[in-house]
This record gives structure tokens, C-alpha cells and sequence, in this order.
């Protein structure tokens, strides 16, 4: 586990570097409001067409050949996207973005392989470990990454985030190739591949998983609430610029400050608390975190003259806050529901919705953006969380009633 964490933190540092000046060099490049957060979106379409693959294929080759192989592709994604800024090209931004999101897809081999070394009753624990190493590193990538892209949103620049970034999924490659141990044994992975020689149906296909009725709801969940984080995650720049006059340091600042609330909620406090109140009901006082927290960042800073960037933490707070619980557990509950032949593919189908929801929800922040305003956003993703709401409540009763 140790060793795994600290592969997480690095990778996860380069995603985060890029981020802070990402939608200020696309505006830069002439791309409106929604072409930018499409071009963002592109990251989480890469990912929601590749977090299944990935998962599957490591049920049955084993984790540590993916997450090989996944390094390899992050690091040439992050020198194209260094060319790209050197360009002052769009497209080649927008293929730089989507290859990232293909090989950041990895993220369920890196869940898969910590549901292979954690018992069933210290699984949210370990979920935990896992969204914390990726605090830590999103939490200090965005910083680094906002002091080397510039001061303002016009001197925006991704060049050395990038360069960085690349070098970063170079040292997680060799930290993967000497130090990380399969955690899937031969046997296991030989299991799976007989499994799938010997299967005349679809039992354990992304179908099969997608439309059993506990799974098919959890899956549903999962696009819902990333769809409303990526409204807000993607659009917060230029929210920010607009009433803060903010540019890409203070950006990069923010969502550090953003992570380290991330990282002590998953390192610390989920996994201790959810033996004691169950996944279930963490659940539901995530998405009022979350709730409060948005509604709160749109109306009580604004009431101040000037504006005020302090008050306006707080609300960042309760939103990290619950969407950081909501992450931990609702992957802890998925993992539950599958057996170790299908962890993989079932966590890779799971998350890849949740990139299905990251995919979209930046566009269509963009177009409420420049369209109806700039908390229009905020609104929609608070008003998105109340029919998750409802499906965090089935799912309960469902599986108590099976229990």
C-alpha cells in the first residue's frame, strides 16, 4: 500500500498542474466560454471511453502491466500538450486533453488493486488511502502548476505545467516497473481468462453489470453527481475571474486549498466513520454538503461590498467536504457488489460513468455560463443533486432488504 500511495500522488500531481491555466490558454486561443469547457471535458470523455477497458483488461493481465502502459501513453499526452501551447493550437490542445483522459482512466486499476489487498470491512478505509494520495497530489499540483503558468488569465501558459507534468508520469513509470508488486495473483487472472473463453452469454459483460437493478442505479448515481462536480469544477475559473478578478495562481491556490480538505476527508474521516454509520447514510449527508455549499458560494460572498473571496471559502469548503465523502464511500459501496473475478470491470464501469458525467457537465456548464449567467451553473449542479438524493434512498432500502 505504501508504495501504491505514493504512485498515486505523483500521477495525480501532473493532472493537477495542467489545471489552473487550462481554460484560461484555451480562451487565450480564441475558444469561447463553452468550447473551453468542451475542450476541458475531453480529459473525462477519454476517460469514461477508457476506465472500463483498463479495468477488465487488469482483471485478467494484472494490475501492474496496465498502470505500465497507462505512464507511458500520460507521459507523451503531456509533451503534446506542451507542443500544443508552444502552437497556439486548439486542436492539437483538445488531442492533447483527450489522450490525457485515455490513460488517466487507470484510476480503477489503482481501486481494483487496493479492493485486491483490503478485506471487505476495511474497504472504504482503503478507498479512503487511495482519495487521499490523490489529494495530496491534486493538491500540490495545482499550486506548482499556478506559479510556473502565469500571474493573470492573459498570460496564461501551459508549457512548463506540462513539461512537468510529463516528467512526473516518467518517475511514476520506473516508481511502477521496480517497486509496485502484482496484487492479483496468476491463478486469479487465469480464472478470468478461462472464465470469458467458457462464457456462452453475457454474464459479467459491461451489460450484464449495467442492468442489475442495485448496480444499474449505483452506476446512475455516479454520472449524476460527477456531471453536477464537473459543472462546478470546470466553470470555477472564470467564475472566479468574473467576481474575484482571479487568474491562474489564485486559481491553483484555491483548489489546493480545495484538495487538502479532500485529502483529510478521505485519509482520515470516512474510513472511521463508516464501519460505525454505513455507506448508505454518509451518502446522503454528502449530497447536503455539497448542496449547501454551492448555494452558499453563489449568494453570501456577493453580499458583501466588495465581493468577498474569504467568505466565499466556506462554501468551497462544505462542497469539497461532501464531495470528497461522497467519492470514498459510493466506491467503497460499488466495490461491495462485486465478486474478485469482476472488481475490476465492475469499479471501471462505475467510474467510467462518472467520467461520462465529467464528459458532459463542462459543456453544459459553458453554455448556462455564457448563456444565463454566471451562477446558473452553481444552481443547476445543486438542483441535479436532489434526484441522487432519491437514488442513494432505493439503493438502501434495497440492500437491507437483501441483507
Amino acid at each position: 500500500m505504501p508504495i501504491l500511495f505514493i504512485i498515486i500522488i505523483l500521477s495525480s500531481m501532473g493532472f493537477g498542474l495542467v489545471l489552473p491555466p487550462f481554460i484560461f490558454v484555451a480562451q487565450n486561443f480564441g475558444a469561447s466560454p463553452m468550447l473551453a469547457t468542451f475542450i476541458i471535458s475531453t480529459f473525462a470523455i477519454g476517460q469514461f471511453i477508457a476506465t472500463p477497458i483498463w479495468g477488465k483488461l487488469s482483471d485478467k493481465y494484472g494490475r501492474k502491466p496496465i498502470l505500465i502502459l497507462t505512464m507511458i501513453g500520460s507521459a507523451l499526452a503531456y509533451l503534446i500538450m506542451a507542443w500544443a501551447d508552444n502552437q497556439s493550437s486548439l486542436v492539437m490542445l483538445l488531442i492533447a486533453r483527450f489522450l490525457t483522459g485515455l490513460m488517466s482512466g487507470n484510476f480503477a486499476v489503482a481501486t481494483a488493486y487496493v479492493a485486491d489487498i483490503t478485506p471487505s470491512e476495511n474497504r472504504a478505509q482503503g478507498m479512503g488511502m487511495v482519495g487521499g494520495a490523490v489529494s495530496i497530489g491534486f493538491m500540490s499540483g495545482p499550486a506548482i502548476g499556478g506559479l510556473l503558468s502565469g500571474e493573470t488569465a492573459e498570460t496564461a501558459s501551459l508549457f512548463w505545467p506540462s513539461l512537468l507534468a510529463a516528467a512526473m508520469s516518467l518517475i511514476t513509470l520506473f516508481a511502477i516497473l521496480f517497486f509496485l508488486k502484482e496484487s492479483l495473483s496468476a491463478e486469479k487472472r487465469s480464472e478470468v481468462i478461462k472464465d470469458d473463453k467458457n462464457k456462452t452469454n453475457k454474464e459479467g459483460s459491461f451489460v450484464d453489470i449495467l442492468f442489475r437493478p442495485v448496480l444499474g442505479l449505483m452506476v446512475l448515481m455516479g454520472f449524476l453527481v460527477f456531471f453536477a462536480a464537473a459543472s462546478f469544477e470546470s466553470i470555477f475559473p472564470l467564475w472566479a475571474d468574473f467576481g474575484f478578478d482571479w487568474g491562474p495562481r489564485e486559481v491553483g491556490f484555491c483548489f489546493m486549498y480545495l484538495a487538502l480538505i479532500v485529502m483529510i476527508t478521505q485519509m482520515f474521516l470516512v474510513g472511521r466513520i463508516a464501519p460505525i454509520f454505513g455507506e448508505g447514510k454518509l451518502l446522503i449527508a454528502a449530497l447536503f454538503c455539497y448542496i449547501f455549499g454551492l448555494l452558499f458560494m453563489i449568494l453570501v460572498p456577493f453580499s458583501f461590498e466588495p465581493p468577498s473571496w474569504k467568505v466565499m471559502m466556506i462554501g468551497i469548503t462544505f462542497t469539497s467536504f461532501g464531495g470528497a465523502m461522497f467519492n470514498t464511500a459510493s466506491t467503497s459501496w460499488v466495490s461491495q457488489q462485486a465478486s474478485p473475478k469482476e472488481r475490476g470491470a465492475v469499479l471501471g464501469l462505475f467510474q467510467s460513468a462518472g467520467w461520462g458525467g465529467r464528459g458532459t457537465g463542462p459543456t453544459f456548464a459553458g453554455y448556462l455560463f455564457q448563456s444565463f449567467g454566471p451562477n446558473s451553473p452553481f444552481i443547476a449542479a445543486s438542483l441535479l443533486m436532489l434526484p441522487v438524493l432519491l437514488i442513494v434512498l432505493i439503493i438502501r432500502r434495497r440492500t437491507l432488504a437483501i441483507v
